[in-house]
């Protein structure tokens, strides 16, 4: 694409955007939530819809207004395209694979084409286009704007605090030797070597805590580094000791802390979250039953560290340097087939109250919310056996098929006596062909109506 042709495309984007013709979805969600399944499943529904009966809650395809739709050039070059061809290659490969993590910020263009119903627009024109850039980014790299109100000090005295409890006390044991190991002989001279030395071990503290399924991981980029990597950028730590920080170290960390706000954290925000429109926080309530009261615990405070990135009032952080436009969030439960229908509204009522804090804001603010529990591509088959008993069947991770009973799911937030009989999940394997496009879902349909749904009138 030439720099003309580029520059076309940029400011058609422009108008579109100004006649309400083009949306920014941004999806996020720390890892595991199903961000890439979920994208893959909305885009196979979108370009698929016309071939089959998949989408009865789609307004615009149920009552025969849409005429079509297909993937297009995206003219931001400065973002790796979301690789939707690979994921589908995976999830319909034998044997079967869920696509990759997501790592980095993609993107992914596609163009719909719709009889418009009612208006102006309705009378005039037979037919409009909505353009949906989709956004796909870590939802760790969220849990850094906190930072950026935080000095040094309050952040490590933030970070000590979690350090004292378990799981986390035994995991950082690795580190904390080797933090003190180097506290004492550090030196002027070989300041920013030993730093080094602390920061790759913090890193793997971080990937062991990520590896047992804790949420609150912060800075994100150090586990998510994207293009990043390897960077002196990364190399700091919070400091988890009582002792002062040695006066070697010091102004180097302090100097990090401050440049990864000022490099890291802002340009983010400023290059790509306050351009989106809609956004989509996948939540994995299901694994965070299953690891415990702790890593469910974790999960919620992680969830309200990420709801400080809508918080949008007039004297808040965001509105001071951002200026974020996102009109509409919908909190999506992932992971639906890992369990019956009955207990769908289940998970809807758990990530209720796992963000009952956070989206008071959002209703102070005036920012539509939607609650929802889905699976992008679904796995699982339900049956009801003749004695009444709910089953699910599907493929498990040895490549057999089997038959597990309906896994408990509480109706309310688990209490302390909850959390002694445990919680257990089906972890069922993608097995499909090409042939079975569109994937199977649950409820994307109704998802779909929500996001985009008014913008196809």
């Amino acid at each position: 694409m030439s720099r003309i042709k580029q520059f076309k495309s940029q400011t058609r984007d422009l108008i579109h955007r100004g006649f309400d013709r083009h949306i920014k979805l941004a999806v996020t969600g720390l890892s595991g939530a199903g961000k890439t399944a979920l994208i893959t499943g909305v885009l196979e529904q979108l370009l698929y819809a016309n071939e089959s009966q998949n989408l009865p809650y789609f307004n615009v395809r149920q009552h025969q207004r849409l005429i079509g739709c297909r993937l297009h050039t995206s003219p931001n070059w400065d973002t790796p395209r979301f690789d939707y061809e690979k994921a589908i290659e995976r999830l319909t490969g034998t044997p079967g694979q869920w696509p990759e993590s997501t790592r980095d910020v993609s993107e992914i263009r596609l163009e719909l084409k719709y009889h418009p119903e009612r208006g102006l627009a309705g009378k005039v024109l037979d037919e409009r286009r909505l353009t949906v850039d989709i956004i796909d980014y870590p939802g760790e790299w969220l849990l850094d704007l906190p930072l950026l109100s935080l000095t040094y000090e309050q952040w490590s005295e933030k970070q000590r605090t979690l350090f004292s409890t378990e799981p986390r006390k035994k995991l950082a044991k690795a580190w904390l030797h080797q933090l003190n190991d180097l506290t004492a002989v550090a030196t002027d001279d070989n300041a920013e070597k030993q730093i080094k030395v602390v920061a790759k071990a913090y890193r793997q503290y971080l990937a062991d805590c990520k590896e047992q399924g804790l949420k609150l991981l912060q800075p994100g980029r150090l586990v998510l580094p994207g293009e990043l990597a390897g960077t002196p950028s990364l190399d700091f730590f919070p400091w988890p000791l009582e002792q002062p920080v040695p006066d070697a170290w010091q102004s180097l960390l302090e100097r990090k802390f401050e440049y990864y706000k000022e490099q890291v954290v802002k340009p983010f925000y400023q290059n790509y979250f306050r351009h989106f429109n809609r956004q989509l926080i996948l939540v994995d309530v299901l694994s965070a039953l299953e690891g415990g009261e702790s890593y469910f615990d974790e999960l919620k405070l992680a969830l309200n560290e990420i709801m400080q990135s809508f918080n949008y009032g007039q004297n808040s952080l965001l509105r001071r340097l951002f200026s974020p436009q996102i009109d509409k969030v919908s909190f999506v439960v992932t992971k639906a087939d890992s369990v019956v229908p009955s207990d769908h509204a289940k998970l809807t009522g758990l990530i209720n109250a796992l963000t009952l804090e956070g989206r008071q804001q959002l209703q102070f603010e005036r920012i539509p919310f939607d609650l929802f529990s889905v699976a992008g591509v679904a796995t699982s088959q339900w049956k009801q056996l003749k004695n009444g008993t709910n089953v699910l069947e599907g493929i498990d991770q040895s490549g057999e098929l089997i038959r597990v009973g309906a896994p408990h799911v509480p109706g309310r937030l688990p209490t302390r006596e909850d959390w002694q009989q445990g919680y257990v999940y089906p972890h069922f394997q993608p097995n499909f062909t090409l042939a079975d496009s569109p994937l199977p879902h649950i409820r994307l349909d109704k998802l779909l109506n929500s996001v985009i749904g008014d913008k196809l009138r």
